[in-house]
């Protein structure tokens, strides 16, 4: 069976990110000037990488990070998949991580910390609800490029879902093992029906720009 190379990057960084702010699906936020910077800095790691096709979030931070990427890659396919989009954070959307928000934002994880990721955020989505359109679109990925090279931009805690998902060292219960810093590179191999992490959360591309590359708050997706 050929192998099938897929990179999967978080988008740049916004200002709901450097703030501390709740940004999940229902916030449509643009790239920054730092995070316009980390996606040039992503694309120039991405320039001379042959590349089949190019996926992202339609949610604006993502395609303007792919777009980056695709400037100089202008034949490859690119394509917009709604199941790419980050977690519904529902009534957290858009609040920041202060009081009394914080104490919100800290039940849910403590939900998720005991098991119980069928517990959808007040008004938003579940664990399970983003893990089952995860796959989803990573079964119409594989399906269409088999043996190709893909990159995937999405999101923070969407990609840490789907990376639990698939790898066996990790699953939901080790998600918050996987760090998840603006525009780093989740470099996997699909072959033989297996998973295989070559390099995770890997953000050489912002040191080599000397672009800072600080994790935002964890929760400002």
């Amino acid at each position: 069976m050929p192998v099938t190379t897929l990179y999967f990057v978080r988008h740049g960084e916004t200002d709901y990110n450097r703030n501390g702010i709740v940004q999940g699906r229902g916030v449509d936020a643009p790239l920054n000037e730092r995070g316009r910077r980390q996606a040039e800095a992503l694309a120039r790691r991405f320039a001379a990488v042959p590349l089949d096709a190019i996926y992202a979030s339609p949610l604006r931070r993502a395609l303007e990070t792919a777009e980056a990427v695709r400037r100089y890659h202008p034949a490859v396919p690119f394509y917009q998949l709604a199941d790419l989009e980050e977690m519904d954070w529902g009534e957290l959307e858009g609040k920041p991580y202060v009081p009394p928000y914080d104490a919100q934002i800290r039940a849910v994880y403590e939900r998720w910390r005991a098991g119980d990721y069928d517990y959808p955020v007040p008004g938003g989505e579940s664990i399970l609800d983003v893990q089952r359109r995860a796959l989803r679109a990573l079964e119409t990925i594989l399906s269409r490029h088999e043996g190709e090279t893909v990159l995937i931009v999405a999101h923070g805690r969407f990609l840490r879902i789907l990376l639990a998902s698939v790898l066996s060292e990790y699953g939901l219960a080790r998600m918050e093992a996987l760090p998840h810093t603006n525009t780093a590179v989740n470099h996997l191999v699909y072959e033989n029906g297996r998973f295989r992490a070559l390099r995770l959360n890997c953000t050489a591309h912002l040191e080599e720009a000397a672009v800072d590359d600080g994790l935002p708050t964890e929760v400002a997706a």
